[in-house]
């Protein structure tokens, strides 16, 4: 069969490198994506480390998600609103100590801390499910394994009334644009932000009693 001066293998030709040049394009994204997830991970583990708070609110998901309500929903003076949100969840930063419990707000600064090191590991893109929107980087949230060793017992965390000596941490990582639907219409910054932390399970070594 001819359409005009093409056949229908020209058509299936003309197709297929059109899918190919797709896959190639989503490929090269992604992996930029990935790269600025390992990046932004380093730069907030380090803030949690050096206990630079103003920097790792800025880069968790939890904080900017209710920022980003306050900017949208506050009809008051959102100067005063923002800093008493900010000073919140200041005092529960300032509340968490080395008992490492994935459930509480701020359970990542447990986890890192200056007597450490740490290597970023596999970096795996998923689906998010509950945001499937069209564009791919709005639907892609990340895990992000990262093996840290702590240097000393006494200032370890404690995991399961133990001493972690060695772990492998998974740490969520979420774009900016996915962290709510509702403001979905508001211009934000093109960055990763950090949602959740939990270790792997059976990956931990602890201090030896």
């Amino acid at each position: 069969m001819r359409f005009g001066n093409l056949t229908k293998s020209n058509i299936t030709i003309a197709a297929f490198l059109i899918f190919i040049v797709f896959i190639g394009l989503y490929l090269l994204m992604m992996g930029n994506d990935k790269k600025a997830v390992r990046d932004t991970v380093d730069l907030y583990i380090k803030a949690i480390q050096d206990r630079k708070f103003e920097l790792a609110y800025d880069l968790n998901a939890a904080s900017q998600k209710q920022k980003l309500f306050i900017i949208k929903g506050s009809n008051g003076n959102r100067g005063d609103i923002l800093k008493k949100a900010y000073e919140e969840q200041k005092v529960l930063f300032d509340s968490v100590h080395l008992i490492f419990d994935p459930n509480i707000v701020w359970a990542e600064k447990s986890a890192f801390i200056q007597d450490m090191k740490y290597k970023i590991g596999t970096v795996t893109m998923e689906r998010n499910i509950d945001n499937p929107t069209a564009f791919y980087r709005k639907r892609i949230d990340a895990v992000v394994e990262v093996e840290i060793e702590y240097k000393k017992k006494d200032t370890a965390p404690l995991f399961k009334d133990e001493s972690v000596k060695k772990a492998t941490y998974l740490i969520k990582m979420i774009h900016i644009r996915n962290i709510t639907k509702a403001v979905k219409i508001m211009p934000v910054d093109d960055k990763w932000l950090f949602k959740g932390i939990v270790i792997k399970e059976g990956v931990v070594e602890h201090w030896s009693r």
